[in-house]
This record gives structure tokens, C-alpha cells and sequence, in this order.
């Protein structure tokens, strides 16, 4: 899940080739909404454990650019729900996962500022043992200037996650 922590399993692509797709100059001030239904996210991630587990995402992402008073963009805000499962190929074993994301950029800062559920794992009989959620906020660079919330993704922090699911 990356250096800094995967911001989640589904916004790195999406934010990035959506968001381009929605910054074109706008004619006028107010925002411009563009809802993407029907997304299914298929893939494999090989560095959280020591042994890759496929990921299974649906959703829709709801994409908001704000402009200013010259119609230039100046904060685009996703908002990201999506539902899956998580499959260790290996042993057969799912568990669900969860992601309920406003994800905003702040195209002036050069900030990320991400609120609500970014990832939810819950397993029969020992609950949730994954959670990220709450508020967190990158800077320009990709460092965290805020967190508030358990970030287990954020923070990398797999072990518990891990332990259960190879089990």
C-alpha cells in the first residue's frame, strides 16, 4: 500500500484520471458536478501482507470542481462510495470492505484533504480489524499535516490485518 500509506485502494487512479478530466475552463462560476456510476475495481495487492490478496470494488464517484470569479478551477472534491471484497487466493478466505470518502483538492494549496470512511474491513467473529476514518489532510509534498481518526492505511499499519487475514 505504498510509502506513505495508500491513500486508498481506489482514489489514486481515480483521482488522478478523473481529475483531469473535469478541469477544463469552465464558462461560468458555479460548480460543476459529474457523477461516474458503475464503477468495478479488480486488483491485486501484493504489498500490505507478505502475500497478495485480490481486491473487488463497486461504487460510483461524484466529482465537484469549484471555480473562481474568472471561472479558473480552484478545489475539485470526490466523493468516493464503494463496497468490495477482499479475497486471500490462497486460502479462499473473503472478508468485506468499505469506503464512504469526500476526498477534496485544493488546487490554490496544492492540498489533499480526505473525511469520512476511507477503508473498512470487518471479519466474522473478530469485527473490524482495518479501519481508516476520520479526517487527515496532505500537503503539497504528500506529508500528513493532520490527522484526526484511526489511520491504519494512512499510517501502514497492517500487522493485526495481516495476522487475521492469513489465518
Amino acid at each position: 500500500m505504498g510509502q506513505r500509506g495508500r491513500r486508498s485502494v481506489l482514489c489514486a487512479s481515480l483521482v488522478l484520471g478523473l481529475s483531469l478530466a473535469v478541469i477544463a475552463p469552465a464558462a461560468a462560476a458555479p460548480p460543476e458536478k459529474v457523477v461516474i456510476e458503475d464503477i468495478h475495481i479488480e486488483q491485486v495487492d501484493s504489498t500490505s501482507c507478505d502475500f497478495p490478496f485480490l481486491e473487488v470494488f463497486d461504487g460510483r464517484v461524484t466529482i465537484t470542481t469549484f471555480f473562481d470569479d474568472e471561472g479558473n478551477p480552484i478545489r475539485i472534491q470526490f466523493y468516493l462510495p464503494f463496497h468490495g471484497t477482499l479475497t486471500n487466493e490462497a486460502t479462499g478466505e473473503s472478508v468485506s470492505a468499505d469506503q464512504v470518502l469526500q476526498l477534496t483538492l485544493d488546487l490554490e494549496e496544492g492540498t489533499e484533504s480526505d473525511v469520512g470512511l476511507r477503508f473498512r474491513v470487518v471479519f466474522p467473529g473478530l469485527g473490524v480489524v482495518l479501519l481508516d476514518a476520520g479526517r487527515v489532510v496532505f500537503d503539497a509534498d504528500g506529508n500528513v499535516v493532520f490527522e484526526a481518526g484511526p489511520h491504519q492505511i494512512v499510517n501502514e499499519d497492517f500487522a493485526e490485518f495481516c495476522a487475521a487475514f492469513a489465518a
